[in-house]
């Protein structure tokens, strides 16, 4: 919540959908409720680099990284558009680095003791 300065550090879970057509480079989020009109559910200053999921048939998927957000109609603030960065961009990226790091991930980027 922006300003109150005690939500700081809570997680918190918002369902948001797809504007129109998402690009390559981002994806754009809103409340379906306010379709970014009024302020909603969403990202706010601050939650930058949180983690976004896409839920099907029960499993929850991580897709991207929250990049940064506006309030109702564009303006500064909270609850308008969540922009988030995908992350099948960066898949090999990420998949090489957590190996440099000591990781067991398969090119797909699942543990490889998972594959059976």
């Amino acid at each position: 919540m922006r300003g109150e300065g005690k939500s700081g550090g809570t997680v918190r879970v918002a369902s948001l959908v797809a504007t129109g057509r998402p690009g390559n480079l981002q994806i754009r989020l809103v409340d379906p409720a306010t379709r970014g009109e009024t302020a909603g559910a969403g990202a706010c200053t601050g939650d930058s680099g949180a983690p976004v999921f896409q839920g099907n048939a029960g499993r929850e998927t991580l897709i991207g990284i929250v990049s940064w957000s506006t309030g109702p109609r564009g303006t500064e603030g909270c609850g308008g558009l969540t922009g988030v960065t995908p992350l099948t961009l960066y898949r090999t990226w990420i998949v090489e680095e957590a190996r440099k790091l000591g990781s067991n991930l398969d090119d797909a980027g699942r543990p490889t003791e998972d594959r059976k």
